[in-house]
């Protein structure tokens, strides 16, 4: 749980605050931190000129006072002066060091945790960067060392570049933290810092693991949060809703200049208050019926915490995660019925997980990313073992199959389960293996998420020619939600960057992007399929070719019983709705290309399309399919 800190004024070596050292710093630093555990404040903070130079007499008393009634001091900021040199390697360090020491000892006296490293003028490069720099480092061990001896955690705080030139954006200094691998050397986020330097606070969850301690003003006179004066009121704000969405469970200090100390403090808190509230509950009335739907809902107040696992109404339970500023409600429920979730910590159904793997399958060695419902095993992506990665086969809790994985075949052999492929990429077949065809290779696998309601992963793609030459960069994202064997919805976001220059799709019938492979049980020449789409086409002849918002490919195969692949597409995606190059023989494809003709990416443009996949087992009417359709286009969760 988040607690509400403020740095007391005196001694501070901000150029905003005050600039002198009280003549009893050990009285100003009892009363202030009373005053603000008084108005309700959880901690305080003080800077570390208030404490260096105290007495033994002056410091008896603080610790005398301390233990009678806690202050609740949770950091010391301003750690060395500004005419310090801590990264001239020719400089005494000497005292530097015995100042840090005298400090740790006196914050292990008083049960302070963290020291705040900012001290932007001590600790600035100048022109000897790597000498100096290594100088830093060298220092920064031998400090860390002797808090790590006092119980001290050492956070470093990235600074606005007109203060210093070293340890200045987020992720410069989150990457030194995370190199330096010292658990007593940690990270600060300074929300007054990030704006001045124009932070983007996508970062802020990226480094989150490694943050012990936050500051937080306005930017850009470093007044108290929530001053008229702010440049941008929504930037605190949306970085709370970070710190929240992160699972961060530290403090956040208010460091500014006071003009009014007591009045500013109180008017800081219930800001912090305010910007900081967690949501509980959030509201949905479905304007359509609703099983087991993913369904984005947005709280009227606070941000959705980490960690939530579900959302309760009138009794019933339904899966439940944080989802950008709200919750995704894995839910059911009838048209019309005005519902308010109350957010839990409850375990429902059976939890979606991903994971990486090796494995000698299909003959061959491959790479996977392993997407389980439960124990059961729903799909892999197979990263590496082909000529293009590919996703599945898609299996139900029983194992049965929906799509094919056939190594050996001839027939098609190219058409993997749920794959990605365009058969003219700037004049090469990225979609057939014949002689000289072009490769799909996987560079990256990143954000592997497993949550109560859903589970992803992303994947980074280069596609080249038979040679190696690059032709177009891919990033595509696919995320299986915690629903049932009745119906489970695979949703794939594929974008194309033309990275190397300009990349032209040609009017090619080897095409989707999207392509699926059914089984042979599913194929409506030799099995039990059949092909239905949205305005009622029946069959390859009305089906193939046409454009259409969603085509169905159901069958009951004798053994297996009812079986359906449902593939929507997305208003958001070029020329909606797609046409379809869907085939008797088991070929499941989206394609514009061939029917509305080829399309170029400009060189340093993208191209995104969206889709969901339904795999269900149970029959399901073209109204219902039609209804879970206009659900997923009018409350879209990406």
């Amino acid at each position: 749980m988040i607690q509400f800190s403020c740095c007391i004024p005196g001694g501070s070596l901000m150029p905003e605050g005050v600039s002198e050292v009280p003549d009893s710093p050990a009285g100003q630093i009892v009363e202030k931190c009373r005053f603000l555990l008084s108005v309700g404040y959880d901690r305080t903070e003080c800077a570390g000129g208030m404490l260096a130079d105290l007495t033994p007499e002056d410091l008896d008393y603080l610790v005398e006072e301390n233990r009678r009634s806690p202050l609740g001091l949770i950091a010391v900021n301003s750690l060395f002066p500004w005419g310090y040199r801590l990264a001239d390697p020719h400089a005494d360090h000497t005292p530097y060091y015995e100042r840090a020491v005298r400090l740790f000892t006196i914050m292990q006296k008083l049960g302070i945790p963290y020291a705040v490293f900012g001290s932007g003028g001590a600790r600035s490069l100048r022109e000897n960067r790597i000498d100096g720099y290594h100088m830093l480092s060298v220092f920064l061990n031998e400090i860390g060392r002797a808090a790590a001896d006092r119980g001290v955690t050492i956070v470093i705080e990235p600074l606005r570049h007109t203060e210093t030139d070293v340890f200045v954006t987020v992720p410069e200094t989150g990457e030194e933290v995370r190199a330096m691998d010292d658990e007593h050397i940690r990270l600060l986020y300074d929300a007054f810092h990030m704006a001045e330097e124009g932070t983007d606070l996508s970062c802020v969850r990226e480094y989150l693991d490694l943050v012990k301690h936050c500051h937080i003003a306005e930017s850009p006179k470093r007044s108290a949060p929530g001053s008229d004066d702010s440049a941008d009121p929504s930037y605190n704000r949306r970085f709370a809703a970070e710190l929240i969405k992160g699972g961060y469970d530290g403090a956040v200090s208010v460091e500014c200049g006071f003009r009014d100390f007591k009045a500013e403090a109180v008017s800081s808190l219930a800001h912090l208050r305010e910007i900081f509230a967690v949501a509980d509950t959030v509201t949905c009335t479905p304007a359509r019926d609703l099983c087991e739907e993913p369904v984005y809902c947005k709280p009227e107040h606070g941000t959705v915490p980490a960690g939530i696992t579900s959302a309760e109404a009138d009794g019933k339970l339904f899966p439940a995660s944080p989802w950008k500023d709200g919750a995704l409600v894995i839910l059911t429920a009838k048209k019309g019925e005005k519902l308010t979730l109350t957010l839990g910590h409850e375990r429902v159904g059976r939890i979606p997980t991903v994971e990486r793997g090796s494995f000698h399958r299909y003959g061959r060695d491959i790479g996977t990313i392993d997407v389980r419902i439960g124990d059961k095993l729903f799909g892999s992506y197979v990263t590496y073992g082909f000529d293009k990665p590919f996703f599945g086969p898609v299996a139900d809790e029983e194992g049965n199959v929906f799509t094919r994985v056939d190594p050996d075949t001839r027939e098609h052999p190219h058409q993997r389960s749920v794959f990605i492929g365009v058969g003219d990429v700037n004049g090469v077949d990225c979609w057939n293996e014949t002689p000289g065809h072009g490769c799909v290779r996987n560079q990256v696998i990143r954000d592997l998420k497993q949550e109560a309601a859903y589970a992803s992963f992303t994947v980074g793609n280069i596609w080249t020619d038979a040679d190696g030459k690059p032709l177009v960069c891919e990033t595509s994202t696919y995320t299986v939600y915690n629903q049932s064997d009745a119906c489970r919805a695979l949703d794939v976001e594929v974008t194309f960057r033309a990275d190397h220059g300009d990349v032209t799709f040609g009017p090619t019938k080897e095409a989707g992007p999207l392509g699926i492979r059914l089984r042979d049980e599913l194929r409506a020449d030799i099995g039990a399929g059949q092909l239905t789409n949205s305005w009622g086409g029946v069959g390859e002849g009305e089906c193939w070719s046409h454009a259409a918002a969603w085509c169905d490919y159901y069958g009951e195969p004798a053994d297996i019983g009812p079986m359906g692949v449902t593939v929507f597409d997305n208003e958001k995606n070029e020329r909606f709705p797609t046409a379809w190059h869907i085939r008797a023989y088991g070929l499941f494809a989206a394609n514009n290309l061939y029917f509305k003709g080829g399309l170029t990416i400009k060189n340093g443009e993208s191209l995104t399309y969206r889709f969901r996949i339904l795999f269900r087992r149970r029959p399901m009417s073209r109204e219902e399919i039609s209804d879970r359709f206009v659900h997923y286009t009018l409350r879209p969760i990406d």
